[in-house]
């Protein structure tokens, strides 16, 4: 009778008749394995900010892990510059300056600082022009008392095309500062 073999010693088998990966295979690995630790690594820090938790985490890894585990977590940190409703851009800049430690990119968060301040006071602008105009319409219709001191403006389809059409510049803007940041960061 045949011996009964364990799914560890299947699975061997089988990963000897696949032979060794070839290089390309070997560094796609690499560096999905970077990324999914990048993540991860940004996922804690966006929970629990801490100044230096990416050196202190970052002193795990060597050499090329390190630094393309640092550029994942910079890709993240990144990509949640977003005007509006995006993580803390005050977060995101200390995680950033964590990682980076240039002129340049000093320069290119006081541009995206500059850009959140334009876009905050135009959608607060809006958001209180809006208001009036809802209490208006409700004043019109005799409705009034406590149902007219605050309107949800998240829930009507109005806010939310006109906070889209008030977003587009500054995310055209946002997105080639963004780009700017990552291309000097990561060359």
């Amino acid at each position: 009778m045949g011996e009964i073999k364990s799914a560890w010693d299947i699975a061997l088998e089988k990963a000897e008749k696949l032979g060794d990966l070839s290089p390309e295979e070997r560094k796609k690995q690499v560096e999905d394995r970077s990324r999914i630790i990048g993540v991860a690594l940004f996922e804690k820090y966006i929970s629990q900010p801490e100044t230096r938790f990416f050196e202190t985490a970052l002193n795990q890894y060597d050499g090329e892990d390190r630094e393309l585990i640092r550029r994942a977590i910079l890709q993240k940190l990144i990509d949640g510059i977003e005007p509006g409703h995006g993580l803390d851009l005050d977060i995101i800049s200390q995680g950033i300056f964590s990682l980076v430690k240039t002129e340049a990119a000093v320069k290119d968060i006081d541009k995206i600082e500059v850009l959140f301040r334009e876009y905050n006071n135009i959608e607060a602008e809006a958001k209180e022009r809006i208001e009036r105009e809802g209490r208006e319409v409700l004043h019109q219709m005799r409705v009034s008392g406590t149902a007219v001191n605050h309107i949800n403006l998240w829930a009507t389809e109005v806010w939310r095309k006109k906070l889209d059409e008030l977003a587009y510049p500054f995310k055209e803007k946002l997105n080639s500062l963004k780009q700017e940041l990552l291309s000097n960061e990561v060359a």
